[in-house]
């Protein structure tokens, strides 16, 4: 079984003067089509069994352009756990304002991830939580499954994996259209461990 991960394709936000996407709704553009395409192209053949996407119209948007790809037929679910963090007053705003006038709060989002939640919205640590729990039953599902999430979203199943803690958020990056293989030998237990949960 294999579970990996994709990041939503590009969107007009995720270019210069970028934007905070969180919640909005925001479509993915003209090259983010054509990369939802081509990872969709790049998936033929490994074997996908299950489409599984977060319910943001730009992760749903990628995720129906490679399900067309692979044939349309598998079964593809829509699961808000995989979402964006909810960012609240930031939404909509663009990056270089929010520096601006929320000096304070970007220093906490960049310095102290493991304690921020974004003001009205979401913390990172909840986020983390609902993104495993998805991990984790899709696991426990047992079919090689494609989950179409957020940049955010993967950056947090990345801390998880390498036990690096939620200060290790903003190390890496992803890109528009990227795509991770997670490793599932005991994935559901570590989760369950990790969350104070029991299978």
């Amino acid at each position: 079984m294999t579970i990996l991960l994709a990041r939503h394709a590009q969107t007009d936000w995720n270019l210069e003067p970028a934007r905070c996407q969180g919640w909005a709704e925001v479509e993915i553009n003209a090259a983010g089509r054509n990369q939802a395409r081509e990872l969709g192209r790049g998936l033929v053949g490994r074997g996908i069994e299950l489409i599984v996407t977060s319910h943001l119209v730009r992760a749903r948007q990628t995720a129906e352009l490679v399900h067309a790809q692979l044939g349309g037929e598998l079964p593809l679910v829509v699961d808000p756990r995989l979402a964006e963090t909810h960012r609240g007053e930031w939404e909509t705003r663009r990056f270089s304002s929010i520096i601006r006038d929320d000096p304070e709060g970007w220093a906490r989002y960049r310095e102290h991830p493991e304690t921020f939640r974004f003001p009205g919205g979401e913390s990172l640590a909840a986020q983390q939580r609902r993104v495993l729990a998805c991990l984790r039953d899709c696991a426990l599902d047992g079919r090689t499954a494609l989950l179409v999430t957020h940049g955010g979203s993967i950056r947090l199943v990345r801390c998880f994996l390498e036990g690096a803690g939620l200060e290790a958020f903003h190390t890496g990056r992803t890109t528009n259209g990227g795509l991770e293989e997670v490793a599932t030998d005991d994935l559901a237990g570590r989760i369950d461990v990790y969350l104070g949960r029991r299978s």
